[in-house]
């Protein structure tokens, strides 16, 4: 329900929105990034950043690329759709690194290499648009209005994913004997 909410809010605003996206000053891509105080150990943290992992992705085995006590690092993917006069439909994804690093009492997010890729479809083909970077600077007119719309949602959706790792960052795992 909160997604369907959330397309119909991306697909009558996103047509007019030119994206406002963080724009990190030093690498200059797009990173979404703070460090976030929470109660807890760094290994209470990670724990908790374990589980989310888990809870948030189908599969946090293969979205998972690194991990120790200090960090953890993924390669995710999110859908991203284009609405036409027919109607909607999807257009690909937006790919992402993840990381988390950890500190007692704190953590660190940092979301970036944001890339697009395509995906096939019954007539063909929607192509891979590349670095998200590359998709803001596009002046050509048609194309500016699709990447805008691209760029919106993948922004929507990452915004959601670190609203949903704070919370669950926030509270403590329930104690085992507690079952």
């Amino acid at each position: 329900m909160i997604f369907t909410i959330l397309l119909i809010a991306v697909f009558t605003t996103a047509f007019t929105q030119t994206p406002i996206l963080p724009i990190d000053s030093t690498t200059n891509l797009i990173t979404y990034s703070a460090v976030v105080e929470a109660k807890g150990t760094k290994d209470e943290l990670f724990s908790r950043a374990r589980e989310w992992f888990a809870k948030t992705y189908n599969s946090a085995q293969s979205v998972i690329q690194m991990e120790d006590k200090d960090k953890i690092i993924g390669k995710a993917l999110t859908q991203v759709y284009r609405k036409v006069a027919i109607g909607t439909y999807e257009y690909g994804y937006v790919n992402y690194t993840i990381s988390i690093y950890f500190k007692d009492d704190k953590y660190k997010y940092e979301v970036t290499n944001l890339y697009h890729t395509g995906q096939s479809i019954e007539d063909g083909r929607i192509p891979d648009f590349g670095p998200c970077e590359e998709m803001m600077n596009e002046k050509k007119k048609h194309l500016q209005k699709i990447y805008y719309n691209l760029l919106i949602q993948a922004d929507i959706n990452i915004k959601a994913l670190i609203s949903g790792l704070k919370k669950d960052m926030s509270t403590a795992t329930v104690a085992k004997d507690s079952f």
